[in-house]
């Protein structure tokens, strides 16, 4: 496995206009709640995962939520969901997306560095910990399994997707210049996660241009 030295860093305002020309790429930084209700459809395999493994009416934490499409995906099922985020202008983004597509839902989004999760909230605060295309971000197979490991330490079930090494993600990803671990589906498994209390894992393919093709995951302590 290629185990790289860096990491991209979110509190640099470079890296954060990065990430808003990824999204805004995309068609994703603008949420409506037919776009939400989409998303939900189109990512079956996660969010079957997080009901069948977290009961509805449960508290979230989602990491790294971006315009938040996890996080109201999650909030439109019935979860009660708090997005963080370290980048303030893609929390406002979140924002005005939760009052136009997560009208009538329990969601919010505060500012919050998930590499200091002692700091956002209590242990036992929250039934499950999710995050979307975040994992591959970190610097190693190591960080990951250390950051995962705390999370679990705040919460009981953490459920998550990454990508993978294959053609179409490759094609996606040679628009932009962030840094992503390139593993195969069965690379993360059976190495990056190794020795992680993994109950459940699943393959998601994306017919669409703009979506990629994930692994899901789902740890419980």
């Amino acid at each position: 496995m290629n185990e790289a030295i860096s990491a991209i860093n979110l509190t640099e305002s470079t890296d954060a206009d990065r990430w808003i020309g990824v999204f805004q790429q995309r068609g994703v930084w603008h949420l409506t709640p037919d776009m939400i209700n989409r998303w939900v459809a189109r990512n079956n395999a996660f969010f079957a995962m997080l009901t069948r493994r977290v009961a509805r009416g449960s508290k979230i934490l989602e990491l790294g939520c971006g315009p938040g499409r996890h996080a109201l995906g999650a909030a439109s099922l019935g979860y009660k969901v708090l997005g963080i985020d370290l980048d303030p202008d893609i929390v406002a983004q979140a924002r005005a997306n939760a009052r136009e597509a997560g009208a009538g839902h329990d969601i919010a989004f505060e500012v919050g560095d998930m590499f200091n999760l002692e700091a956002i909230t209590l242990k036992g605060t929250f039934q499950a910990i999710t995050h979307g295309g975040v994992m591959e971000h970190l610097a190693s197979a190591r960080s990951i399994r250390d950051s995962l490991r705390d999370q679990l330490d705040l919460a009981p079930c953490v459920i998550f997707d990454v990508p993978f090494n294959s053609a179409k993600n490759l094609g996606l990803f040679s628009r932009d210049d962030i840094f992503r671990q390139l593993w195969t589906a069965e690379e993360w498994i059976n190495d990056v996660l190794a020795g992680l209390p993994v109950v459940e894992t699943a393959i998601e393919l994306h017919p669409e241009a703009n979506m990629t093709d994930d692994l899901v995951v789902a740890l419980h302590a």
